[in-house]
């Protein structure tokens, strides 16, 4: 399990979090952060969603290839720095 971005990830937040921040700008901060991370979950879904979806309808072990090959690129995309 690669846990080093998650914790990259959260890093930022939890520096906002801490003693001495102010509370305006590290509420405004959480949002962006709560908000950012909502939008990256719900796009996963959706190659997941697809993915299954097409592994379900693959008739050939070429087109199951096809499908996790496909899933595999859109998931790659959404890494920073692709």
């Amino acid at each position: 399990m690669k846990i080093l971005p998650v914790v990259l990830l959260l890093a930022p937040m939890l520096a906002c979090a801490a003693p001495g921040a102010s509370a305006p700008h590290g509420q405004a901060r959480f949002g962006e952060m709560k908000a950012k991370l909502l939008q990256e979950h719900a796009q996963r879904i959706q190659i997941l969603q697809t993915s299954q979806s097409c592994i379900q309808a693959a008739q050939t072990p070429q087109a199951l290839k096809s499908c996790m090959e496909t899933q595999r690129q859109q998931m790659q995309a959404l890494r920073p720095g692709q």
